[in-house]
């Protein structure tokens, strides 16, 4: 037996203020049509014929968010509450939002092993959710050496495809609220909606993570090009040590945003890995120039360019940078180890 407490308090004609065990909301509207809130930020519209028992009930946010941290701490995701069935939906609807609410329980994280499990029941149970079983699959499977593998080849399926997949109703209406963030290099990462540009970057990023980097930079070929793309590519040509075509990718930048700052720093990598140390200078000065930009990114290229100074023997400038970057950020990598290095 179970126990339901509710209290309703009417304010004014048209509000009413809700009392239940583990929050407090209000109720905007007239009879058979309403709008609530509550402190849990739980926000719904509910409507129906008065007399005749129909009515619906829309789900516009569960208040139920969270955050989830990959194995390699390339990935993680938010998501907000699916969208609920409407009145009429089928089955195969009300299961895939069963499914999407169990696996993403803020009370109850499944490991990626789990949620692949679970995915593949589903897919088994409802042929015709494959596309969105997968694609579940694929972005949790990446995060677990267990599962990488066969995640690999499902990218693959998955990118070929892409354009079939997301156009499914299904997914195109639930995966709005999954946001994936893959790392795309230190300091920026991807911010979207779960769609065929999200799937890119994250098929990118394990590719690299394998060292298959013509593979990756043939997928952001196929890929609506963007900054974030640019910064992928040239971010793989310097792990390539191709550093003229990075140095081309990343030409005629001014410091816009976030994106086109690390677009900077990342040139000035190129020219300080071709001997250009006053050239790279000059590019971190650029990126360090509006201090608005997320601290992420002002970390990065105050380690680029102490790693910079410390290579022009400027080694008290390059000290300064890496002190700067553990006032706010203690456990950023690899700093302690430089810090020890050139003070040698």
């Amino acid at each position: 037996m179970s126990l339901r407490f509710r209290r309703s308090l009417k304010i004014i004609p048209g509000v009413r203020l809700n009392f239940n065990k583990d929050s407090i909301g209000v109720s905007l509207g007239v009879r058979g049509a309403h709008y609530t809130m509550n402190s849990k930020g739980r926000r719904t519209i509910s409507a129906g014929i008065p007399g005749t028992g129909i009515s619906s009930v829309e789900v516009l946010s569960s208040g139920r968010r969270t955050t989830r941290s990959s194995a390699q701490e390339m990935m993680s995701q938010e998501v907000s509450g699916p969208p609920a069935p409407g009145l009429f939906a089928r089955k195969v609807e009300r299961d895939l939002n069963a499914f999407l609410l169990d696996i993403y329980n803020s009370d109850s994280k499944d490991t990626p092993v789990e949620v692949v499990e679970k995915a593949a029941a589903l897919k088994a149970k409802h042929p015709s959710l494959a596309s969105a079983a997968d694609l579940i699959t694929f972005l949790h499977g990446v995060t677990d050496d267990k599962t990488k593998i066969d995640a690999l080849a499902l990218g693959k399926h998955l990118w070929s495809n892409r354009a079939s997949v997301f156009n499914e109703p299904l997914v195109s209406k639930y995966f709005k609220g999954i946001t994936p963030s893959a790392q795309i290099t230190r300091g920026i990462s991807t911010n979207e909606i779960y769609n065929a540009q999200t799937l890119g970057f994250i098929y990118t990023e394990v590719l690299q993570s394998e060292a298959k980097y013509d593979q990756a930079l043939a997928v952001l070929d196929e890929m609506i090009p963007d900054q974030l793309v640019a910064i992928s590519i040239a971010d793989i040509e310097l792990i390539t040590k191709k550093y003229d075509e990075a140095i081309e990718t990343t030409e005629d930048i001014d410091n816009e945003d976030d994106a086109t700052a690390m677009l900077l720093i990342l040139r000035g990598i190129a020219f300080r890995e071709k001997s250009l140390n006053d050239a790279a200078v000059e590019c971190f000065k650029r990126s360090l120039a509006r201090k608005n930009r997320s601290e992420a990114l002002l970390h990065r290229a105050l380690f680029e360019r102490a790693e910079t100074y410390a290579r022009m023997g400027k080694k008290a400038m390059a000290v300064k940078d890496l002190e700067k970057i553990l006032v706010d950020e203690p456990q950023y990598p690899e700093v302690e180890e430089k810090l020890a290095s050139i003070k040698k």
